[in-house]
């Protein structure tokens, strides 16, 4: 048996977990099964049966690592967990990538947040000893970050050629498969889910309008997140506004289910819709609801991304869309609702995905280190801190820069 810290960024005691959450969640329950265990640190000291929940400070943060063999991080609390905490063989979760979703930001944010994300992931990269990702494109993003910080390096490379034991895949997973419902196809209600700023939910209100011209009672359903506080809500706001203005009706807006509810919740929809516009968030990105909506049965309809695109053609669960113009989602939501035998074939392809993808089969690397914890012993041999920039220079540079200009104009 082995003494688990997980430390999670989300809160997870109002039940309505998002993504990392969710995450956490099901990493808590395969490591617990595996009969280890469990203490997991969160914002809300929310926890589940079997484990240990507490806040994450700094005075627990001190006793809860003397008092356990391995942690188990993400995002941004990895600063408190390296700063105030005790040395742990660390496994740093990099499914998120958090770096780059947040690019969405620096308009209405400013460049605070992308150094803060960047110095974030960087101590991340250089104290770590074992770190995970969801997707191949992911696995090499991180492999040249991590050459870069000097955690690539010879003595790793000479023992372990493909770098197995710095980087594994261990991409989201599902619970067990449901029991399949009969869902209505004639007035077909479509699922978007979250809104987040790299999203386009105006394409998808555009799109269901169109379907609404063959088939009236279809409608489309937003869900608003359960952490506003912590996620900007710009497209939010712009979907809501534009509804509202353009007399949508058919576009609902609801709160975000509970985790133990939502399967309820999504079987009350006959399919699933996702729009985007392509960036590197697209080619990194691994959606979380992907995973959800084909647990539950929902052929999808989506945006072109590399990860997403590689699951719905492989399964042939979904259509994906090449050309980001609402009426070309709307042609494939009227193809797929319209023939009751394809949108079986889904449905199937979705069945077949689940079987596949089960927690304790996705996150088997991490069950390997968690049965055998280990600090990476070359990892200071090599390092490259970042040198802090020297934001007086900075500051001097551009009233030198403005003094001049004044003296010339």
């Amino acid at each position: 048996m082995t003494r688990l810290l997980l430390v999670c960024p989300e809160p997870l005691g109002h039940g309505q977990p998002a993504g990392v959450g969710i995450r956490f969640l099901e990493m808590a329950r395969v490591l617990r099964d595996d009969g280890h265990a469990i203490t997991m640190l969160s914002p809300d000291a929310g926890t589940i049966d079997g484990c240990r929940g507490d806040y994450i400070n700094p005075p627990i943060l001190e006793r809860e690592t003397r008092a356990h063999d391995a942690a188990i991080v993400q995002g941004h609390v990895a600063n408190a967990l390296f700063l105030q905490g005790q040395p742990l063989p660390t496994v740093v979760d990099l499914y998120d990538p958090f770096l780059i979703e947040n690019l969405h930001y620096f308009g209405e944010q400013g460049a605070e947040v992308y150094n803060h994300d960047h110095l974030t992931l960087t101590h991340s990269l250089l104290r770590g000893d074992f770190f995970l990702c969801a997707s191949d494109a992911q696995r090499l993003f991180y492999l040249g970050m991590l050459l870069a910080v000097g955690r690539l390096n010879p003595m790793l490379f000479a023992h372990d050629p493909r770098l197995e034991s710095l980087v594994a895949l261990a991409p989201f997973g599902v619970q067990p498969a449901r029991v399949p419902v009969a869902r209505e196809l004639a007035a077909p209600a479509i699922l978007y889910g979250g809104i987040y700023d790299w999203y386009d939910p105006i394409a998808a209100i555009d799109a269901v309008a169109i379907v609404r011209r063959t088939l009236p009672g279809a409608t489309l359903t937003f869900t608003r997140h359960p952490n506003p506080d912590i996620t900007p809500q710009g497209k939010l706001a712009e979907a809501l506004r534009y509804a509202s203005e353009g007399g949508h009706r058919f576009v609902r807006f609801e709160p975000w289910a509970a985790y133990d509810e939502r399967a309820s919740f999504f079987e009350r929809f006959a399919l699933a819709l996702l729009t985007f516009p392509s960036s590197i968030e697209t080619e990194l990105s691994m959606r979380t609801r992907i995973y959800d909506y084909l647990w539950c049965g929902l052929p999808i309809v989506t945006s072109s991304a590399p990860g997403t695109n590689e699951i719905l053609e492989r399964y042939r669960a979904g259509a994906i869309v090449a050309r980001d113009m609402p009426q070309a989602f709307a042609d494939e939501i009227l193809a797929i609702v319209q023939d009751r035998a394809r949108y079986d074939a889904m449905v199937a392809g979705a069945r077949a995905f689940v079987d596949e993808h089960q927690w304790s089969r996705t996150l088997e690397p991490l069950r390997a280190f968690c049965r055998a914890p280990r600090f990476d012993n070359t990892k200071e041999t090599f390092a490259m801190k970042p040198v802090l920039p020297d934001r007086s220079r900075s500051i001097l540079h551009r009233i030198k820069r403005r003094l001049r200009r004044a003296t010339t104009a």
